[in-house]
């Protein structure tokens, strides 16, 4: 088997035995990879600390028919910054958990380590808000995986929606007019202040987007919408949506009915 080198970004490790660990990374060059890191639990093990979740890592690998072998690592930036903020850990977790639960194992998209590159270095900076940073990243995690929601027109009858609420079915991806929201189970109601934020988000920078001074209650709103995006185009829940709602909640964020903690 061959051994290369690549970029890559750990996205979760858990241990594997009594001195081996498994690492989950997205590469740049060959999208998402398992690699064993053997001896890493060891106190003298040359990787150290380097393999840990959020580091941006230069990475020699050992190609194998299941599991790759990690044989060299060398720490680009660490954030570090991430592990010693609680809430920015709990949002960077989400992103990494998007993101494992996005990609199928050995599918390339370049895009998607850049993002995850470039939010990551946003994050661990000075952010107005991160709870709006983690609902761009998800929700222009979406985008690029082909799930981009539709904002503009309804997503079943192709009409103008326009409105101070409008519904949003998160299951099809997109915004619905009132009448087919009437045949929709899964439709939630979106503000048109959380509607304007979305448009606004998609087509903006994740440096930009961390300056942004918005209405609380519509960045929780957006924050629930993407979670609900996302969980519907995968199929399945994503354990962070509960853990950084409630975490959110917590702190006596306002939240509308649609993106309550309890819901879901």
């Amino acid at each position: 088997m061959a051994t290369y080198k690549d970029e890559a970004i750990v996205l979760h490790a858990h241990d594997l035995g009594e001195a081996d660990r498994l690492i989950i990374m997205l590469t740049a060059g060959r999208g998402l990879r398992r690699a064993v890191a053997k001896g890493v639990k060891r106190t003298a093990s040359r990787f150290g600390a380097r393999l840990e979740p959020f580091t941006h890592l230069k990475v020699v690998l050992h190609e194998g028919r299941n599991l790759d072998t990690v044989t060299q690592a060398e720490i680009i930036r660490s954030h570090s910054p991430l592990r010693s903020d609680f809430e920015k850990f709990l949002f960077g977790q989400a992103m990494l958990e998007l993101v494992e639960r996005s990609l199928p194992e050995n599918q390339n998209l370049p895009r998607l380590f850049d993002i995850l590159r470039v939010t990551l270095g946003v994050m661990e900076g000075e952010v107005e808000d991160p709870a709006l940073l983690l609902a761009a990243f998800q929700l222009k995690v979406c985008a690029l995986i082909g799930y981009h929601p539709r904002l503009d027109t309804c997503l079943h009858c192709g009409r103008e929606v326009s409105g101070n609420k409008v519904r949003l079915d998160p299951v099809g991806g997109g915004i619905v007019c009132a009448s087919c929201a009437a045949r929709s189970g899964t439709a939630s109601t979106l503000s048109a202040g959380a509607l304007e934020l979305m448009r606004g988000i998609m087509g903006e920078g994740m440096a930009s987007i961390a300056r942004r001074r918005e209405d609380p209650l519509a960045v929780s709103e957006v924050l629930g919408i993407s979670f609900l995006l996302a969980e519907g185009f995968l199929e399945r829940r994503l354990r962070s949506r509960r853990i950084v709602l409630d975490h959110l909640k917590g702190k006596g964020r306002p939240f509308p009915l649609s993106a309550e903690p309890s819901r879901g």
